[in-house]
């Protein structure tokens, strides 16, 4: 397989380091963001405003309801990014969305009381820019390099993910915790800040060097309404063909609490961490940064362990010891 990578164009290579960077750069949002800081900050800012300690409820309201507008879209952005060489339009403009409304998410605690309110509006468009992003960004990776190496791609896909996530959350850990004159929300305003910038930085990268793949379809793009009838109706019809499959079926519903699960514990943790647990801010930073080093390694390691025994046996190794441990 790496012979098979080295052998490459360079061209071919420069469009996948522009993938991979993407994932560096959103992966600031995910983990910074959605992991660390708006979850504790929501409950917290909830909880001061209600005088109860209810704020990781709360939170995973809003989570459910911007997870809620991700189900129902992304099978349709599915259809279009497949039938329609519009891949980087669509990614372009759910990048941009998340990366104006995470900026806009530091001036949340300087509305007092009803700050929750305005941190919860601003991480719903946030999160839904992150995840339907994702939808069409991770539709580029069968485009990228043979089908025998799509293992290898995830993995280091995943690795630059945790490694950038990883640079800019030890930047902010500085921010949070250094010797600075500044108070918290302005510290926090900073971070929300300068996730957006490595967000846009970083992901520009993709934008330049990954060009639109070449689809064999020879639909047009009509607007965004023929878009939208046109991939409803194929969402309709899969729905109605999918019974014909049923391993197929299967997967989907498998993948379905595959993903919610480790999603859930994942998105949950620092709001749990805050509101049940009561641990500091900085020691929530410290544990979720040790995660997230820990996870570059082992993103390696699960892709070459794959390449050697197979996709299954590596998955369903990753998924017993991830149940162990959620129990």
């Amino acid at each position: 397989l790496l012979k098979i990578m080295s052998e490459m164009p360079a061209d071919k290579k420069k469009s996948l380091k522009g993938w991979y960077f993407f994932d560096w750069a959103n992966q600031a949002y995910a983990l910074t963001v959605m992991t660390v800081i708006a979850p504790a900050l929501m409950a917290s800012l909830y909880n001061l405003a209600t005088g109860t300690q209810s704020g990781d409820t709360f939170y995973a309201y809003v989570l459910t309801f911007s997870m809620i507008f991700v189900v129902l879209t992304a099978p349709a952005l599915g259809v279009i990014a497949d039938k329609m060489p519009v891949k980087k339009k669509l990614l372009k403009w759910y990048t941009i969305a998340g990366i104006g409304f995470t900026a806009m998410m530091g001036a949340a605690p300087y509305f007092g009381s009803q700050g929750y309110i305005i941190l919860a509006m601003m991480y719903t468009i946030g999160t839904i820019g992150f995840t339907g992003g994702n939808v069409i960004y991770y539709s580029f990776m069968p485009y990228l390099a043979p089908k025998n190496c799509q293992d290898h791609v995830s993995s280091w896909g995943y690795a630059y993910g945790f490694m950038g996530g990883s640079l800019v959350l030890i930047f902010h850990l500085i921010i949070l915790l250094g010797p600075f004159t500044w108070d918290t929300n302005f510290r926090l305003a900073v971070i929300f800040a300068t996730t957006a910038l490595w967000w846009w930085g970083f992901g520009m990268m993709m934008f330049k060097w990954t060009p639109e793949p070449e689809i064999p379809s020879n639909m047009e793009w009509k607007g965004i309404t023929n878009a939208t009838k046109v991939a409803y109706s194929q969402v309709f019809n899969t729905f109605k063909e999918v019974k014909k499959f049923k391993v197929l079926a299967l997967f989907l519903v498998a993948y379905l609490l595959f993903y919610d699960g480790v999603n859930t514990i994942a998105s949950m943790a620092s709001a749990f961490g805050e509101s049940v647990l009561r641990i500091d801010q900085s020691m929530n930073v410290l544990l979720l940064l040790t995660i997230n080093i820990v996870a570059v390694p082992m993103t390696i390691v699960f892709g070459k362990l794959a390449d050697i025994r197979g996709t299954k046996f590596a998955l369903m190794l990753a998924l017993v010891i991830y149940c162990f441990v959620a129990i």
